[in-house]
Parts: structure tokens; sequence; C-alpha cells
């Protein structure tokens, strides 16, 4: 299903399922004409694998890691994805959340707004 929202065009997918583990993911597309976020290069670190090997069982690598976010976001994601089953050991969590942050992670505003 596709949808649009303030002049944003949204994309709905039912996935999972059937009963208590089916989900609707909606994904954002891109405004025309803005640019999109540089992607830095991906190495073939162990981070990386165990992205593919954990965050692939369920999820594409381009769709794990298609946003940007900050470490405790990521974190917040990554425990999410543990309740809904994804087995993540300590050492892997830690592996994990420090790939996606250096990799996909966004810059935090240390100075107070006013």
């Amino acid at each position: 299903m596709t949808y649009r929202v303030g002049g944003r065009q949204f994309v709905l997918i039912a996935v999972g399922g059937p009963g208590e583990g089916a989900r609707l993911l909606a994904f954002a597309l891109p405004l025309p004409g803005a640019a999109e976020l540089p992607r830095p290069p991906l190495q073939s670190n162990r981070g990386h694998v165990e992205v593919q090997r954990i965050c692939g069982e369920c999820h594409a690598f381009e769709v794990a890691t298609s946003t940007r976010h900050t470490r405790k976001q990521w974190e917040a994601l990554i425990e999410s994805m543990i309740t809904k089953g994804a087995r993540v050991s300590d050492e892997d969590f830690d592996v994990i959340a420090d790939y996606l942050t250096t990799h996909f992670g966004v810059e935090v505003s240390t100075g107070a707004q006013h």
C-alpha cells in the first residue's frame, strides 16, 4: 500500500505473521529534489559481518541500515529486535551498536537549544 501525507509519499508493507508476528512497516520515500545522505564505505569488518548475520535473519542489509540514528537509538532498536526474537549475545550487541553508530550514526548536539 502507498499513501501520501503532507506531500511525502510512504510505502506500507505487511510482514511476518500470521497472527501475533504480523507487522506493518512504513517506509518514507525521499522528498523530490532532496539530497540523499552520503553512504559511508562499507568495510568487511566484524561489525559488518555481525549485522549481516544477525539482522539479516529478518532484514536485507540495505533495510537494516537505511536510516541514521544516535547510539542510544541504535541500542533501543537492537533491544526491540531482541524482544522480537533476535538472538544477540552481549558481545554481539556492542559490536553491532558500535558498527551501526560508526557507519550509520548521527552526531548528537551537546549545545543547549533556546
